[in-house]
């Protein structure tokens, strides 16, 4: 037989369950080629625009020189997509689009 003590603890695991199951949806990563960054600042500028798009919850932002560079991006499915992000760093000045 379960104790009162043990069924309450029973029903808050499952009710923190359920909680964070409605406040997180899926977390995808993606990787964007990112283009027009010219040196070591335009990341910081991605990186900003990037983290300012609702349901992102990592952006990592790279230059490789020559105009190129690319960014990694963390972000709730159900909250935001693609097309998201890679608007937020068109309107930042750096169009991207997902690498293949």
């Amino acid at each position: 037989m379960y104790t009162l003590p043990r069924l309450v603890l029973v029903g808050l695991l499952l009710l923190t369950g359920s909680i964070n199951m409605a406040i997180a949806g899926e977390l995808k990563t993606v990787t964007l080629n990112v283009e027009g960054m010219t040196c070591s600042v335009c990341p910081i500028t991605v990186k900003k625009a990037l983290q300012s798009v609702d349901g992102v919850s990592e952006a990592k932002a790279v230059y490789e020189g020559n105009g190129i560079g690319f960014a990694t991006v963390s972000y709730d499915a159900e909250k935001t997509n693609v097309e998201a992000l890679t608007a937020a760093t068109g309107n930042a000045g750096y169009p991207s689009r997902l690498e293949q």
